[in-house]
């Protein structure tokens, strides 16, 4: 038994990738308690998340396909990022313009429930479908930090300048401003 040693573990956790996921996972178990090592090749986020656009969203985009689990996770994970990072991560506004020919871009299953219940929209998306996504976006995650959604009258609002006129929506009593 000459020449045997026995050490101690260095770290509870060794994550290889210095990513948006290896540097999450690292932050993740250090929060749980666990002594973590983090290996990167280069620098971190050099590669592909040094590319990204740097979003935290909630997958709006998902409801079209009926995954409301999903966007419903990843709303939740965004609240508790947006209190995490205060100091780098902060909420930044979009605008959704409207206009009533708009159409899905590709066979979801949204699109075709739409298509068999109501044929004559032929792949246009209705305007309360997308406040219904919408509304389910505003609450599907608990939402504390961020703003709701709500409506502008783009003929009127400084977003809708860059805009085609088609894009505008009429002023109605029903408009939040």
């Amino acid at each position: 038994m000459t020449g045997e040693t026995t050490t101690a573990p260095v770290a509870d956790l060794f994550v290889i990738g210095g990513g948006i996921n290896g540097c999450g996972i690292a932050r993740d178990a250090a929060g749980r308690g666990l002594s973590v090592v983090l290996a990167e090749m280069g620098d971190l986020a050099s590669a592909t998340s040094s590319a990204s656009t740097k979003l935290f969203h909630g997958g709006l985009r998902y409801l079209e396909y009926f995954e409301v689990r999903l966007v419903r996770e990843a709303l939740i994970e965004r609240e508790v990022l947006l209190r995490a990072m205060p100091h780098i991560s902060w909420p930044m506004r979009f605008v959704l313009p409207f206009h009533r020919d708009m159409r899905f871009e590709s066979e979801t299953p949204a699109s075709r429930a739409l298509s068999v219940v109501m044929p004559w929209m032929k792949g246009r998306r209705p305007a309360w479908l997308i406040r219904f996504g919408l509304f389910l976006y505003d609450t599907l995650g608990g939402r504390k930090i961020l703003p709701g959604t709500k409506s502008l009258d783009l003929s009127q609002d400084a977003a809708g300048k860059p805009l085609k006129p088609g894009f505008w929506k009429k002023p109605s009593a029903r408009a939040i401003r």
